[in-house]
């Protein structure tokens, strides 16, 4: 994998997709943008999405066979056919390598699959600054959508009485009653 990296920018991994029409589809995944190609009904398609769009690079445990475990990577996207797996195998070592090598490559959160649908963050290097989430901020997008900061120090006008119109009752809004 490393090898991989520092001889070309792209990458490119052919994975299984069961809705394509020969159940596979090539992705190309660079530091600028994966590109997934697929062909789905004879119409043949490409879909760029930005690395920023992901969530992060999962390390997931796929399964259990003659007492050892299956390890997993996958760049993970929030839609699952947009999710691409990186790589598999049974070696804990190798497998967390090239999870590693992958963070660095995309500059992506790493996170760790608890489940098939809960991916938790992870931190690598100690004070990995760069690839935290943000904390929520402290006004609530309700409040701040309701009023602007400055006007929030301002009391709220009371409502007035509806003012109360003397109408004619002969006079319609097209004119005269006696008119037509």
């Amino acid at each position: 994998m490393n090898s991989l990296i520092k001889a070309s920018e792209c990458i490119r991994i052919e994975a299984s997709d069961p809705r394509s029409d020969n159940r596979r589809r090539i992705v190309d995944v660079a530091r600028e943008a994966v590109t997934i190609r697929r062909a789905v009904a004879g119409v043949s398609m490409a879909i760029r999405v930005e690395p920023s769009a992901y969530r992060g690079i999962a390390l997931r445990i796929t399964g259990l066979e003659d007492g050892r475990f299956h390890y997993e990577v996958r760049l993970v996207h929030r839609d699952p056919d947009l999710s691409v797996p990186l790589g598999e195998g049974e070696d804990l070592e190798a497998i967390e390598r090239q999870w590693r090598e992958w963070v660095a490559f995309l500059g992506l959160p790493a996170l760790a699959g608890r489940t098939e649908l809960i991916d938790s963050p992870v931190n690598l290097a100690g004070a990995d600054l760069c690839r935290r989430t943000p904390h929520a901020r402290r006004r609530s997008g309700a409040l701040r959508r309701r009023r602007p900061r400055f006007l929030k120090r301002r009391a709220m006008g009371g409502l007035r009485a509806p003012r109360v119109l003397d109408v004619d009752p002969t006079i319609l809004f097209y004119g005269w009653k006696g008119d037509r």
